[in-house]
């Protein structure tokens, strides 16, 4: 085991790629071109490989800059280099990966026949023969204090530090011992969503640092904290500590996005900490126990899978089922059809906007209340509230299909006196 500072400050090397040509070529078969969802299909024009390749790299330097920002021709950067049988593309920007497959096909565009790019007539990203390096990758062992890339059982720090790490982000595998982002380090961990790097463009390179890791701590000590962490911890065991965070960089997201599928994932966010666990579609992401207290703010995409919940302060936002729910303090705030089965406020607001059912005993302490009022949609509450608030329930649309409300050691109306039973029902 050894501890590991991230420091930065590597040579920076442009990314370079190999494609070898081989097979049988005929005049109309195609070369399909592909940088994330961007496609050119490139007609080779020749039953020889050497000015098929000659052809095609003619065709990649005249790409629109608006369809292939990362390829916009040599004389921003971008190069693509014909020999007899092979083709190098080397990337627009120093320091900063491309991704591009080259796919033989037929002029139908089905699969190739006898026509080969890297020797299996398959999609091909090519033979890297300059690797991508510089002070925002990762895996550049320059940018490491003790030069080497961290490892599996090594305790890894950033602090002190406003670079950013951006590349080289996947690293499964390997479980680290720990995993510590001071609030002195300021910089930005993975990519957003869509590419801001000149002309804008869906990324398609990994956006969150994938690692695994059995203890992650962000946000610890003085300092302003960092604007965007994306981690990714895999399906490893993980207890995640958020002292602190930055103020996000990017609109309507948090500043710590965080995922992990382990069934007995741990999280705790205190201070000022802006998390959020699984916001994007498709992503899945599992927490047996998720506490937050301080003025957290936390949000809990579609995809997370929760257990046990303890709010001691903050504002959370579910939009996942959660097996016990417990709210000392702060508000939270339910969406969409999520299911709730215990749920105890001892103190603070729950905003009920979901549909699904309150399944387990709903218990609504003298500081407690859960306002059904923001919502829309029928809800089945399974079991009497029990509570000795005089006001527990907000629910003037009348959304609980049988609202029953047993108030313990108050008094509802005068002259009913305590422990009592009421059930709402209308009228003529």
């Amino acid at each position: 085991m050894a501890n590991i500072r991230f420091e930065g400050g590597a040579a920076v090397k442009t990314d370079t790629r190999t494609y070898a040509f081989g097979g049988t070529w005929e005049a109309d078969d195609v070369i399909r071109v592909q940088v994330g969802n961007k496609i050119k299909d490139v007609t080779g024009g020749s039953v020889t490989t050497a000015t098929v390749v000659t052809t095609l790299a003619a065709a990649i330097v005249a790409l629109s800059a608006d369809d292939f920002p990362e390829m916009v021709g040599a004389e921003s950067g971008f190069l693509a280099t014909a020999s007899t049988t092979t083709l190098t593309l080397t990337a627009n920007k120093p320091g900063v990966p491309f991704i591009c497959t080259l796919t033989p096909l037929e002029v139908t565009l089905g699969t190739a026949d006898a026509q080969t790019i890297g020797g299996v007539g398959t999609a091909t990203t090519g033979t890297v023969s300059v690797a991508n390096a510089g002070s925002t990758v990762w895996d550049t062992a320059a940018n490491w204090d003790g030069g080497v890339v961290p490892v599996a059982a090594d305790a890894v720090f950033f602090d002190h530090y406003s670079g950013d790490v951006l590349y080289g982000l996947s690293n499964a595998g390997a479980t680290l011992a720990s995993l510590n982002f001071a609030r002195s380090f300021t910089g930005l961990v993975g990519l957003p969503k869509v590419n801001n790097l000149g002309e804008e463009y869906p990324e398609y390179r990994t956006e969150y640092l994938t690692i695994d890791a059995t203890l992650v701590r962000i946000g610890y000590g003085p300092g302003e904290g960092a604007g965007r962490i994306k981690l990714n911890n895999g399906s490893v065991q993980t207890a995640v500590t958020v002292d602190n965070t930055g103020t996000p960089v990017d609109e309507d997201l948090e500043a710590v996005l965080w995922k992990g599928t382990h069934a007995s994932n741990t999280m705790t966010v205190r201070g000022d900490g802006s998390v959020g666990v699984a916001v994007f579609g498709g992503e899945v992401a599992t927490l047996a126990t998720l506490t937050v207290e301080g003025n957290s703010n936390v949000r809990c995409g579609l995809g997370t899978t929760l257990t046990t919940v303890t709010v001691n302060g903050g504002s959370v936002e579910l939009n996942s089922n959660v097996t016990t729910l417990t709210v000392n303090d702060g508000t939270v705030t339910v969406n969409g059809t999520m299911t709730v089965g215990q749920l105890t406020i001892n103190r603070g607001l729950v905003i009920y906007n979901s549909t699904g059912t309150l399944s387990g005993n709903t218990v609504v302490g003298e500081n407690g209340s859960i306002d059904f009022g923001q919502g829309v949609g029928a809800v089945t509450v399974s079991n009497p509230i029990d509570s000795n608030n005089l006001n527990p329930v907000n629910d003037p649309d009348k959304r609980i299909v049988s609202l029953v409300v047993d108030y313990n050691g108050v008094t509802p109306l005068a002259g009913f006196g305590t422990n009592v039973r009421l059930t709402r029902a209308n009228v003529a």
